[in-house]
């Protein structure tokens, strides 16, 4: 086995032949190899195979666990290793949807649009940004989140939701259907209309100002509260606006050998051809000035990504997604190119 590094980077299991067998990405390259063999964890039947056919191990280290996702999905996709099964939801997304047909909808997390008869949101490109919005909705808006069908009974005690304020129980019936309803539009509407949420927050406020006055202080903590998740909400919602995901970027991510950088143009929420440039100030100013031309070109085709592009397209949209970790995106306007050049200019710097 060759001396791993504990850094980013993409592994490949390989066959006597050289023939890529699995190929598999870590934040730490030494850990996760040797945790095929000695994990402490019951070895399955796929990987125990897949380990007696292996005859060595190659690795390529990545600056970021970015590049090194990027790198994994580019080798799965074009080397086919048997024993990797497939990049599942990358390139569909993942969305938020609510059923109006249900009496009493909630918000459900899935990996396609909603059926005929719902509102969705999205896509996302991983389950973890929508899963948060759709745990803050809920408590915001006192919507249920128990799974399946509610028939509504005086006499049913309902779950400790209610107890902690973050239910309107319609399941004990404390609450009718067209209220809760209700409840149910207004979450659907601030994740549609960014000028619902000064609405709200508005009347927080004015609620919680006038229990403070009323020396209600029980209740001016709970609206307290719920201005803290509206906060959250508003932080989180942004990715749901349709520009968003579609906007041109230069993205810089330091390389892994701390020379250079690797350089994703993204246009129209496409990945283009990934570029590593190095050198001097000038040559850096020439392959950013010549990424944010490819920009510009590829956004007026306009075309959908497939295949390949489709898959890391979605891998970088979850990166910005999650707040850019491990290196910087640029905003490009294509009418000014120049000023998403000095920017990258300035990052290097």
């Amino acid at each position: 086995m060759p001396d791993l590094p504990a850094a980013p980077g993409v592994y490949e299991f390989i066959d006597e032949a050289g023939t890529a067998l699995y190929v598999g990405k870590s934040v730490n390259l030494r850990q996760r190899v040797r945790s095929h063999f000695y994990g402490g964890a019951r070895v399955g039947e796929r990987l125990g195979e897949m380990l007696a056919l292996s005859r060595g191990v190659r690795f390529q280290p990545a600056g970021t666990d970015l590049e090194a996702q990027l790198t994994e999905a580019e080798r799965i996709i074009r080397e086919r290793p048997p024993y990797n099964r497939a990049l599942k939801r990358r390139a569909t997304g993942w969305y938020l949807h609510v059923r109006w047909r249900d009496p009493f909808p909630r918000f459900r997390l899935a990996g396609r649009v909603g059926p005929a008869g719902s509102t969705s949101f999205g896509p996302f490109a991983g389950k973890h940004l929508p899963d948060r919005i759709r745990r803050l909705c809920e408590k915001l808006f006192r919507l249920r989140n128990c799974a399946g069908q509610i028939t509504p009974a005086r006499g049913h005690t309902p779950c400790v939701q209610f107890d902690l304020g973050l239910c309107t129980a319609p399941c004990a019936a404390r609450v009718g259907v067209a209220r809760y309803r209700s409840q149910a539009r207004k979450a659907s509407r601030f994740l549609s209309e960014r000028e619902f949420g000064w609405e709200i927050r508005d009347r927080l406020e004015r609620a919680r100002d006038a229990a403070a006055r009323a020396l209600d202080y029980e209740r001016a903590a709970a609206m307290q509260l719920r201005l803290k998740w509206l906060t959250e909400l508003e932080e989180l919602r942004w990715a749901l606006d349709a520009e968003v995901p579609n906007r041109s970027w230069l993205i810089l991510l330091p390389a892994a050998d701390g020379a250079g950088y690797v350089l994703l143009p993204v246009a129209a929420g496409r990945l283009l051809r990934m570029r590593r440039p190095s050198g001097p100030v000038e040559a850096l100013r020439t392959v950013f000035e010549d990424a944010c031309y490819a920009v510009g070109v590829a956004e007026l085709r306009a075309t959908r990504p497939t295949g390949l592009e489709a898959v890391t397209s979605s891998i970088v949209r979850r990166w910005l997604e999650e707040g850019c970790p491990g290196g910087e995106a640029v905003d490009i306007d294509t009418q000014r190119p120049g000023l998403a050049v000095e920017t990258a200019l300035a990052l290097t710097g």
